[in-house]
C-alpha cells in the first residue's frame, strides 16, 4: 500500500480498531460496578474482546517500562523501539467488529495514545532531550489514567 493510501486509511481503520487494543478497564467483576459505588461508563464486550483489550494495555505497559529504562540510560534508539511498539501499527490484524460497542469517545481517546506513542517514538528518534521525552510520556500515561477514570469493562 502506498504512503498516501496509508495515511487515508489508517486513521479510519485506526479509531475503529484502536479501542480494541487499548481497552482502558479491567472492571470485570460478578458484583454490578455500580453498586460498588463505580460511576465509570460501562463496556460490555466478550470475554475475547475484553482479552484483547487486555493485551493492548499490557503492551502499553511493556512500552512503558521500555521507555524509562530507556531514558535512564539515554538510549534513543531503545526509546524510539519500545514507543512503536504502542503506536498505530499495534492496530495490525485486529477485528473491527468490536468498534460498535464502543463509545466514540473512547475511540478518541485510544487513537490518541497510539498518536502519542508514535510521536514519541519520532521525536526519540531526532534526538529529543529526557525532559522532552518524559513531558510525551507524561501525555501519554495522562490519557490512560484519564480512560480508566471513565471506563471499565464489562461481559457481555
Amino acid at each position: 500500500m502506498t504512503a498516501p493510501m496509508r495515511t487515508l486509511t489508517a486513521p479510519i481503520t485506526a479509531l475503529v480498531i484502536v479501542s480494541v487494543l487499548v481497552g482502558g478497564c479491567t472492571g470485570s467483576q460478578d458484583i454490578p460496578a455500580r453498586a460498588q459505588g463505580d460511576v465509570r461508563e460501562t463496556i460490555r464486550l466478550s470475554q475475547a474482546e475484553r482479552e484483547t483489550f487486555r493485551r493492548g494495555m499490557r503492551q502499553y505497559l511493556a512500552s512503558v517500562q521500555g521507555i524509562v529504562e530507556a531514558l535512564a540510560h539515554s538510549n534513543r534508539a531503545q526509546i524510539s523501539e519500545s514507543a512503536q511498539k504502542a503506536g498505530m501499527d499495534m492496530l495490525r490484524g485486529v477485528s473491527v467488529s468490536v468498534a460498535v460497542h464502543l463509545p466514540p469517545e473512547f475511540l478518541m481517546l485510544s487513537m490518541d495514545t497510539h498518536q502519542k506513542f508514535d510521536a514519541l517514538s519520532r521525536s526519540a528518534e531526532a534526538g529529543a532531550s529526557k525532559a522532552e521525552t518524559t513531558a510525551h510520556l507524561g501525555a501519554i500515561l495522562a490519557n490512560c489514567t484519564a480512560c480508566h477514570a471513565k471506563y471499565r469493562l464489562s461481559p457481555n
